[in-house]
């Protein structure tokens, strides 16, 4: 119910919310409409819709013993620390804080230091459909309050960024035994078929290079005809 509410209050307020995110990172509007407020909107249904059946108790089958009973039960993990980038400010923060959320942890967000102030509004936009207090806490700060973070003693950690500091993140979560996820950087291929439209083909790889100036996760960078 808290995150329909949210999705119906981001609807309600788009405009004001693109004007801020438009004022932090200098994106246009069009782009910030596909790419941070369509997704979030998406998200937040999606999750409040079917988080009841993904994380529903499940039978597993056993291979021997067929007279036992094995059951596999999701169990929150407690607080998870979510570290986000700067190239989609609100969409980076809400994906994997609904998804803790949504599987009942607390969240510590700790986003990018060049845009700090959409996470604040990613959260008082929570707090205002209902989220209990304090569930979700934003931690500003650069790297050494993200590496600060991982050693707090959080639960897990999420962390979307560059390789080379997801290596650090990666190394830090090993020692303390901690799990993470890592969305780090790639290399991502456009390939175009020999049945292909070229002309549709080369205005998608330009868009697809030149989108949110080629700072996004499936940003087309090589293209392979």
């Amino acid at each position: 119910a808290v995150f329909l509410s949210a999705m119906e209050l981001l609807i309600a307020r788009r405009e004001s919310v693109i004007d801020h995110i438009v004022a932090e990172t200098g994106r246009s509007r069009l782009e910030t409409l596909f790419m941070e407020i369509f997704p979030a909107c998406d998200a937040l249904h999606f999750f409040a819709n079917r988080a009841g059946k993904i994380l529903k108790d499940r039978t597993v089958s056993l291979h021997l013993m067929k007279m036992k009973k094995a059951k596999l039960v999701y169990q929150p993990l407690g607080v998870v620390g979510v570290i986000t980038p700067w190239n989609g400010p609100f969409i980076m923060c809400l994906n994997p804080c609904v998804q803790a959320l949504m599987a009942g942890n607390a969240v510590l967000l700790k986003p990018s230091e060049v845009t700090p102030g959409t996470a604040r509004v990613f959260a008082e936009l929570l707090e205002e459909a209902g989220l209990p207090e304090n569930l979700l806490q934003v931690v500003q700060g650069d790297g050494e309050t993200g590496a600060a973070l991982i050693e707090a003693g959080v639960d897990k950690i999420s962390f979307t960024g560059s390789v080379s500091t997801g290596r650090k993140v990666g190394e830090s979560c090993g020692r303390a035994l901690i799990p993470c996820t890592l969305e780090l950087g790639g290399k991502d291929a456009m390939i175009i078929c020999a049945d292909a439209d070229l002309e549709r083909a080369a205005g998608g790889a330009v868009f697809g290079a030149m989108f949110n100036n080629g700072q996004y996760c499936s940003s087309t960078e090589r293209v392979y005809v």
